[in-house]
């Protein structure tokens, strides 16, 4: 029998609002009533939570491995993120005395399915909970450098020199040592003679360089202990205008902290980097702004920051990137009749070194004689200056196929799906995942709407799009054993990217292309999908935590390849990888081994011709 209290508290909480009477009264009889005590765990991380939790009195806290990220009082819900992948990646702590109604994991996977506003509800609450790690993630990143300890930094050895010394020797030893601070000694009394020293005495003041610098060192030192906080470093150095603290142990002389080193701590903050692109007003600031985010991506992974969310990070400075260069190369009168799209990696969301460009533009109208080509010129060869290089493919704006009409691009679907070659194929799979980024983005919804509506009356179509799911053999031979047949520098090893990173992107996006499923990212595709076609809640987790243990694979791999001077690729050697990496890999190619064949059932590939 429904408990009428439960029905109308269920009624005044979003989602359920957009519920008709019969599903209202399901939810009403399903719902089981807990308790928790302040400091009860109410989801254990890494968990199934085996149920949507609905707060009707009291808070219950949110936190990741690195501390709290979010909190929920009556009325919210919580953890549909867990419910999708299958498992907790936070856990929950009751903050005060707390009760919660419990619906069970069935009925939200059913309602998700039934009822598309329900579901959309869920995956853009989905969104914001990783906006919400992403942000927390810089805010600790902020906060972890500024609460480093200087002796944990950079610090460059104390160089000690004779009053006598001359302003050429001086000059000549810093830049021999490559310093920009030499420490005067002058019995138990220590002066300063900087870099800055040298250029106005020699070059302003006009001083021979024979002169003695003994009388020209700053006598007033400004010190910090070994222990104490950058942030104190960065306070001393602006209240002061100083660029050099001497840092001391135990009453001695251990070394110099130079502003350089804390420019260079800074530089690797994601927070910082994406600030500087914010604030840039030229090409010049903006470049440098982007300069260091190879740097970020690797100081984010050595902190063992998920790909996923590296990715993230990393795509919202390159897209606000992009918005720059598209406010400064698009005529402004022309910015809300454009459309810019980025795809390929950079449109799902994946991107995490740096590569070349996929983008395109789509034009509300007919662009008018001279205008597409001078706005894709001057927009590519920003990029290009930036480091960005042109596309091998040639799918950028630069490129007419990928810069026209709103309609051109319709009658090129129609084409694509008339006749859907190699190449068709290719392009349908290009644009599928493209993502707009400035201008009017209606204007490739629309576009995806159009494509999803030709796609949905061929059926055909869709197992000739997913049939490139097989186009790779999974690299497992005879009793699951890895097969290694590439080679890296006399290693063996497999490609990540043909044998296990492909197969799930693209098996992905054909189950997305068939569900009407307009999210790009790869792991929100799969989240989405959960409940539909071969996803099972367990299967949703474990293809996920397999794609992202192989992102992770090659990311290392690329960086030891950047680290030797390579050129990055997508063999990861086996030889050298401990056993339990290797029994990770193999479980994972065992999943994409296990998706393969599920799409190609789902797609009756075998009866393709």
């Amino acid at each position: 029998m429904t408990d009428p209290q439960a029905e109308t508290f269920i009624r005044t909480v979003r989602p359920f609002d957009v519920l008709d009477d019969g599903d209202i009264n399901r939810v009403a009889d399903a719902l089981t009533p807990s308790h928790f005590a302040p400091g009860d765990v109410v989801i254990q991380r890494l968990n199934s939570p085996g149920a949507l939790y609905i707060v009707a009195d009291g808070g219950v806290e949110e936190s990741d491995q690195a501390g709290p990220i979010n909190a929920y009082g009556a009325g919210s819900t919580f953890d549909c993120v867990g419910l999708i992948n299958g498992r907790s990646e936070n856990s929950f702590v009751a903050r005060t005395r707390s009760a919660c109604y419990l619906m069970p994991a069935q009925l939200f996977h059913a309602l998700s399915r039934r009822n598309p506003a329900f579901r959309d509800f869920f995956l853009r609450e989905l969104n914001r909970r990783l906006d919400v790690q992403v942000a927390a993630q810089q805010q600790r990143e902020a906060s972890s450098f500024l609460l480093a300890r200087l002796g944990e930094g950079h610090l460059h050895p104390p160089v000690f020199v004779d009053p006598k010394t001359t302003l050429v020797d001086a000059a000549r030893l810093m830049r021999v040592r490559e310093i920009s601070a030499l420490l005067v000694r002058r019995g138990d009394a220590v002066g300063i003679f900087t870099e800055r020293d040298v250029r106005e005495r020699s070059v302003l003041m006009g001083m021979p360089d024979s002169t003695p610098i003994g009388d020209l060192a700053s006598e007033r030192l400004f010190t910090l202990d070994h222990d104490d906080f950058l942030f104190n470093a960065l306070v001393l150095m602006t209240e002061q205008s100083i660029r050099h603290i001497v840092v001391t142990r135990g009453g001695e002389i251990e070394g110099v902290f130079e502003q350089a080193d804390l420019l260079s701590v800074l530089a690797n903050s994601s927070y910082v980097v994406a600030s500087k692109v914010d604030r840039s007003t030229t090409s010049a600031e903006l470049a440098q702004a982007v300069a260091g985010v190879t740097q970020l991506v690797r100081s984010l992974f050595e902190r063992g920051v998920k790909p996923r969310y590296i990715a993230r990070i990393i795509t919202d400075i390159n897209r606000k990137t992009f918005r720059k260069v598209f406010e400064k190369t698009v005529p402004p009168g022309l910015q809300d009749r454009v459309c810019l799209i980025v795809m390929g990696s950079e449109g799902r969301g994946e991107q995490l070194l740096r590569t070349d460009q996929d983008n395109g533009l789509i034009f509300a109208l007919e662009p008018m004689e001279g205008e597409r080509a001078t706005v894709a010129d001057a927009f590519t060869r920003d990029l290009i200056d930036l480091g960005y290089p042109p596309c091998p493919g040639n799918v950028m704006v630069a490129n007419p196929q990928w810069s026209k009409s709103l309609e051109g691009y319709r009658r090129s679907v129609r084409a694509w799906v008339a006749a859907p070659t190699g190449d068709a194929l290719l392009n349908l799979a290009i644009l599928l995942d493209a993502s707009a980024i400035a201008g009017d983005g209606a204007l490739l919804g629309t576009l995806k709407s159009s494509l999803m509506d030709l796609v949905s009356n061929e059926d055909a179509l869709a197992g000739h799009f997913a049939r490139a799911v097989l186009a790779f053999p999974t690299p497992l031979g005879l009793f699951g054993r890895i097969t290694m047949n590439e080679n890296l520098n006399g290693k063996r090893g497999i490609d990540i990217k043909k044998g296990g990173i492909f197969p799930i992107v693209h098996g992905v996006r054909s189950l997305a292309l068939q569900y009407r499923i307009t999210e790009t990212n790869t792991i929100g595709r799969i989240q989405a999908l959960c409940g539909r076609g071969p996803f099972s809640e367990e299967f949703t987790a474990d293809l996920i935590e397999a794609l992202d243990f192989m992102m992770m694979l090659r990311l290392r791999q690329q960086f030891s390849a950047i680290d030797r001077g390579d050129v990055y690729g997508n063999i990861v050697p086996i030889d050298d990888m401990h056993g339990f990496e290797r029994n990770l890999l193999r479980s994972s190619l065992k999943i994409v081994k296990h998706f393969k064949t599920d799409v190609a059932h789902h797609f009756r590939l075998d009866m393709l011709t």
